[in-house]
């Protein structure tokens, strides 16, 4: 999944114009602009915003480039935990655990 993503970040720099963009199976910090507007982004790994979003919320200076026009917190990588991501397999533990 984190080769999928650098794929993605990569096709990001040269996207038409966007707002902000976050790779991740579970994207799940914000979904939309007033959500965003409303959350401490800094702490989100991976979120790449217009610079002008980045000054508007007066944390530009927390990001590094991304590419011309655009700021980002670097990604870091996906973290696979299946007993999250699987219900099935939940299910199975959930089985061992009232045993």
């Amino acid at each position: 999944m984190t080769e999928l993503g650098i794929l993605l970040y990569q096709r990001l720099r040269t996207a038409p114009a966007f707002r902000y963009g976050l790779v991740g199976i579970e994207v799940d910090e914000f979904r939309t602009y007033s959500e965003l507007l409303e959350e401490e982004i800094v702490a989100i790994p991976g979120l790449v915003v217009a610079s002008p979003i980045g000054r508007e919320l007066g944390q530009a200076d927390k990001f590094q480039n991304f590419s011309p026009g655009y700021i980002w917190q670097p990604y870091a990588g996906e973290v696979y935990k299946p007993l999250i991501a699987s219900r099935d397999l939940k299910e199975k533990l959930n089985e061992l655990l009232v045993a």
